[in-house]
């Protein structure tokens, strides 16, 4: 489904198709290299948190029977089937699942180091079967697609889509997407309760985000393809933690506050760009207007294998429309 604004053609128009947070979730990828296609997009941009955040190990019990431990259940898999539809459900769910013997999962379970190995091996072997799907699909079309980490990626993730022969890695470079646009990207994000990969105070955000502005030739036409979205902007609301990391309810319903970047905004304030980019908080999903400038967030339920997106026509130094799709 899509909802949205229109507005009348007066030029040449770039068609963009974007998303964010698909930690991991096959499903979701497959349908944001797809996504040009199906909506008739020129160009794909995949935001940030593009890796899964847990494995989920299968262990060989013997005698053609499997244990694993997901969802806060155990769970026995008692045919080749059942193993294979589970490798699948939670491949679609962002997991990495991992088939193994019983001691080997036992000396896992005992080493950090290994579990941490483990993890890493698993992100960038599905990470390169993605991007190898995104070369063999988009291979002999026109389909521009690109690319950033988010603030949960590690830095090797760079690396890897950098490899990709039909994406380009957008990440803390300026990038013109079109004859008339200029794109400037982060991944890093203002500090999360997490302690992430990629994040930092606000006074050092900011200074990130001017290395590229600077560099900008125009920015009345420019996007800011930025992971945090602006502060207290409604499209960075969610759901307030305590001191345990635990939601705060108040009437049984939890209460709601903004985590976005104060940085952001001052740089969205400050410099106008036509167009703001966001993802970051999965709540998110929808749309604000700082100045001129239009911010999207299409949120993102990549737990359920499916992609939230926003298609945003550009229309020389205007949004001509955008939609918000799910599917």
């Amino acid at each position: 489904m899509a909802f949205g604004r229109k507005k009348k053609s007066t030029g040449p128009q770039t068609k963009i198709f974007f998303c964010s947070d698909v930690h991991g979730s096959t499903v979701c990828f497959r349908k944001f290299i797809n996504a040009a296609k199906f909506y008739g997009a020129d160009t794909l941009i995949l935001g940030g948190d593009v890796t899964g955040k847990m494995v989920v190990p299968i262990a060989h019990q013997g005698g053609g029977k499997y244990r694993t431990h997901f969802a806060g259940s155990d769970h026995e898999l008692t045919t080749e089937k059942e193993v294979a539809d589970f490798v699948k459900k939670t491949e679609n769910m962002g997991l990495y699942p991992a088939v193994m013997e019983e001691d080997e999962f036992l000396e896992i379970r005992a080493s950090q180091d290994a579990q941490d190995e483990l993890f890493s091996k698993l992100m960038f072997e599905r990470l390169r079967e993605w991007t190898a799907y995104a070369d063999e699909k988009l291979a002999g079309t026109e389909i521009r697609a690109f690319a950033a980490p988010g603030n949960d990626d590690l830095f090797e993730v760079d690396e890897i889509l950098d490899e990709a022969e039909s994406i380009d890695l957008l990440e803390m470079r300026v990038h013109r997407i079109s004859d008339q646009h200029e794109i400037i990207t982060s991944g890093w994000t203002n500090r999360t309760p997490w302690d992430t990969e990629r994040e930092c105070s606000e006074e050092e955000l900011a200074e990130r985000l001017k290395s590229m502005i600077d560099q900008v030739e125009d920015l009345e036409h420019a996007i800011f393809n930025l992971h945090v979205p602006p502060h207290n902007s409604k499209i960075d609301s969610c759901p307030k933690l305590d001191d345990e990391m635990q939601v705060i309810y108040s009437v049984g319903n939890p209460v709601m506050a903004p985590a976005g970047s104060t940085a952001v905004r001052d740089a969205i304030e400050q410099h106008q760009p036509m167009l703001g980019l966001h993802g970051h908080i999965h709540e998110g999903r929808g749309e604000t207007t700082i100045g001129r400038t239009l911010c999207i967030n299409p949120g993102s339920v990549y737990t359920e294998g499916i992609l939230n997106g926003a298609l945003v026509t550009l229309e020389g130094n205007r949004v001509r429309d955008y939609q918000f799709t799910q599917g």
